[in-house]
């Protein structure tokens, strides 16, 4: 907006300097005279208007970056309440993956850094159980989005750093932080995502224990989906179905993805589900290969998953949505 005292004085001075010119020239009887003293108004007239309109110009940019930013951050926050949420908690305060909102760590990285990381992946995490498992977003990579919806992450993620916000012209306090607004939008889109994650925040990211297995040892083939919740499931947005199954050496297991979002199959080091290592010797679908919506992945039950264990189980899930634990226990 016109700061208001630059526009009252840059009123005053134009009609002082207009009402002073036009004494002059009415003052005075000859034609030759009020033809140059009425060019000289025009001529000091513009000179006058020209600071205005570049003052007029520059707010009206300054608004437009603005409205531009807060569009973006809006944005960002919808993608985030879908997408990544159950990784870096609901106000970004990290769960599995890194905290993002506040972190000092993602302040100090320049434009540049944060971008490639949110394109690419791998953010090196030390507090996280598996420091290396940002997946890569980016379509360029194989990730699901595109490359205004990566800008809506950045400046999402970019909102939450006052100093930030007050270097580039932005407005700052709470209302400006993203993450605040990340709440609302998931218990309005996601009632259930919401809760688990809540509880997750007050009660660990461990999750729910899994179900008995499903005998499917006399099939040499089987499918598995990775489909919405049912009632009184916590895994989010989507659960493996069926989560535990009892396969032999040999198997060959289909993943398919039955739901809206990406995800990943990945084996995970140990038996413990509240430790989420990857463990890619066994099996990965990847990180910078996401599984979309009606994708799948296979892989043949080997030898070497019978063995990772003492009790012969493979625990895994999905990278980008930690909730989602599957199980294989396997006989030879």
């Amino acid at each position: 907006m016109i700061d208001p005292v630059q526009a009252i004085v840059g009123i005053v001075v134009l009609l002082l300097t207009v009402g002073a010119l036009l004494f002059l020239f009415y003052s005075r009887t000859n034609a030759v005279e009020k033809t140059g003293y009425g060019t000289l108004i025009m001529l000091i007239i513009v000179t006058l208007m020209i600071p205005v309109f570049w003052i007029m110009e520059t707010n009206g940019q300054t608004e437009a970056k603005v409205k531009l930013h807060n569009t973006a951050v809006e944005r960002g926050a919808a993608l985030y309440a879908t997408l990544c949420y159950s990784c870096h908690g609901v106000n970004g305060q990290g769960v599995i993956g890194p905290k993002l909102n506040g972190n000092p760590t993602v302040s100090k990285l320049s434009d540049a850094e944060l971008l490639r990381i949110i394109r690419g992946g791998d953010f090196p995490n030390p507090d996280s159980p598996n420091p290396n498992a940002m997946p890569a977003w980016s379509d360029q990579y194989g990730g699901p989005l595109s490359e205004p919806q990566i800008q809506y992450l950045f400046a999402l993620i970019r909102s939450a750093d006052p100093e930030y916000l007050a270097k580039n012209g932005f407005p700052t306090g709470n209302d400006a932080n993203g993450f605040n607004k990340v709440p609302e939008q998931l218990q309005s889109s996601n009632p259930t995502g919401y809760s688990t994650a809540v509880a997750q925040a007050t009660a660990g990211s461990a999750p729910a224990k899994l179900p008995d297995a499903v005998d499917m040892t006399a099939q040499s083939a089987i499918t598995i989906d990775m489909a919405n919740p049912t009632s009184g499931q916590t895994c989010t947005p989507a659960c493996y179905s069926p989560q535990h199954v009892k396969v032999k050496v040999g198997t060959k297991i289909t993943w398919v993805n039955k739901s809206s979002t990406p995800h990943t199959v990945t084996a995970i080091q140990g038996t413990d589900p509240s430790k989420l290592v990857a463990n890619p010797a066994v099996f990965d679908s990847g990180a910078t290969a996401l599984i979309m919506a009606n994708g799948t992945f296979e892989y043949t039950v080997t030898e070497a998953a019978y063995n990772a264990n003492p009790d012969h189980t493979v625990l895994y899930y999905c990278s980008i949505h930690p909730t989602m634990l599957g199980m294989l226990t396997i006989v030879p």
